[in-house]
């Protein structure tokens, strides 16, 4: 009986305590309880005075608090922290957390006293942040982009899964890492200034940046980020990083196709323009020609008929050598029209040069020269139709852009090596620098040029026969000074 009364004044102590506070005999009954037992648990004092602790005990838990109550009876342990769930008046259970202290006098067990705290509230919000954490995490490992936060001292402090499929690098390789380390060398500087600018509680506009791969290669990423901050404490950044890689191909690929497309239409006007003039001349002057002649022939002599018909007949192997040229020029298979048969390079290069020259009325123009190495070894191993081509072209060229010019145009040919170098040089009107490396695409002609026929498909061609050769073709040049052309073909002699 003293025992109850001096914890009935212990209990009194925490009679305004949200907890509740109770006191059992040695046998397990309940002696006590302070007010809060009501508001807890729903039963009243008196509905608990007088009954035995393991009514009130959830089924599952009533052999754990055996064991307890056992160990505090044999063993003379005095105090013990615990979690029961305990049955509220309707039935429900709640999750209480214990403090229970063992009363002994003269080393006989007399019971206990304890403090009971609901807990209940605080488990089912741990069980929901739980839940909300694994969702999270799950969302988060299972985002299609890669997701991580950085410390104010820029270390990079998580990771989703992600990183490993976009890297290489799994979350144990980067996490503690500086982010830096990760950056491209070139962009480190901007790298820094956007942390910076996120410190200081800025949030940065979408911006590219190149990332490493654990290969050693970069990717283009994309990032977007955060600050993280908790009371006005910078905390962090959060930033989702997005490999956009293909998207930077593709668009280079779109740009790269914009421009061949307006390439393309630029060359469509070049061709208008080039059928304009190069067909509508020579047509003119063949219809102009056979009019005179259908009108009749008896106010001309026979020498003046001649002329005529040579005229028709020029104009119309004009006509003739533009549409082979544009033939050619589209035609998709120049491989299969290569058929390199053995011949003799200096006879083909004196025919050349006496056709040219009968063809532009230029005889002795052309200075033709070989050397002795070439001329001991006869015949080589090439396709003649494409040479013709090549050389003709070129010596045609030559010609007419150095018309005005007293010096002769200059055609060599050396065996270096088992290469063919052909050197064709001329003092002529030269080609402005910046143009010649444009100069062997279709319908490109130089600026300085317009006062000459051409129709800027001669070059184009002349490159892919030479390329069909597996062989090379330069050009020096200086307006006003002259130009040259060289032509290298591997050739095996025979």
């Amino acid at each position: 009986m003293n025992i109850q009364l001096s914890l009935q004044e212990i209990c009194d102590f925490f009679i305004q305590s949200s907890d509740i506070v109770y006191a059992h005999t040695s046998d397990g009954i309940i002696t006590y309880a302070n007010e809060n037992i009501e508001k807890t648990i729903g039963y009243t004092i008196e509905e608990i005075k007088g009954r035995h602790f393991s009514e009130f005990i959830h089924p599952d838990d009533v052999e754990y608090a055996g064991k307890l109550f056992e160990k505090a009876l044999l063993h003379n342990e005095h105090t013990e922290n615990f979690r029961f769930r305990i049955r509220h008046k309707d039935g429900r259970f709640l999750h209480f957390d214990f403090k229970a202290h063992s009363i002994f006098k003269e080393g006989v067990y007399k019971g206990g006293i304890g403090i009971g705290h609901d807990v209940t509230a605080k488990l089912i919000t741990e069980e929901a942040l739980g839940k909300s954490e694994e969702i999270y995490k799950v969302v988060v490992d299972k985002a299609r982009d890669v997701i991580y936060t950085v410390s104010p001292e820029g270390i990079v402090t998580s990771v989703n899964e992600f990183m490993k499929t976009v890297t290489g690098f799994s979350a144990e390789e980067v996490i503690g890492k500086p982010y830096i380390y990760f950056i491209h060398p070139d962009e480190i500087e901007y790298g820094v200034k956007i942390h910076e600018a996120i410190m200081r509680g800025e949030k940065p506009p979408v911006f590219e940046m190149r990332f490493l791969k654990k290969s050693g290669d970069y990717l283009n990423a994309e990032f977007s980020t955060t600050p993280l901050f908790h009371e006005g404490k910078f905390l962090g950044t959060l930033g989702i990083g997005r490999d956009i890689t293909e998207k930077k191909k593709n668009e280079e690929n779109l740009k790269l196709a914009l421009i061949k497309e307006r390439q393309v239409n630029e060359l469509k006007q070049h061709f208008i323009s080039m059928v304009s003039h190069e067909f509508r001349t020579p047509l003119f002057l063949i219809s102009g020609t056979a009019e005179l002649l259908e009108n009749g022939t008896k106010a001309y002599s026979s020498d003046k008929i001649k002329k005529n018909f040579k005229t028709i007949k020029d104009n119309v192997k004009r006509l003739s050598k533009t549409l082979d040229d544009i033939v050619l020029l589209c035609s998709e298979n120049h491989e299969g029209i290569f058929n390199p048969r053995a011949l003799n390079i200096i006879d083909m290069c004196l025919t050349i040069v006496k056709e040219v020259c009968l063809d532009l009325k230029t005889e002795g123009r052309i200075k033709f020269s070989y050397c002795e190495k070439i001329s001991q070894m006869n015949t080589f191993l090439i396709d003649c139709e494409i040479m013709r081509h090549i050389l003709t072209n070129l010596l045609n060229n030559a010609v007419k852009y150095s018309a005005g010019s007293s010096d002769p145009v200059e055609f060599r040919v050396e065996n270096i090596d088992n290469i063919l170098k052909f050197t064709i040089s001329d003092r002529g009107i030269g080609i402005p620098e910046a143009e010649i490396k444009n100069l062997f695409h279709t319908f490109m002609r130089a600026s300085n040029a317009s006062k000459v026929p051409g129709t800027g498909i001669g070059l184009a061609l002349v490159k892919k026969f030479v390329d069909i050769h597996k062989g090379e073709i330069f050009i020096e040049s200086a307006v006003n000074e002259g130009t040259k052309v060289y032509v290298n073909i591997p050739a095996q002699s025979k």
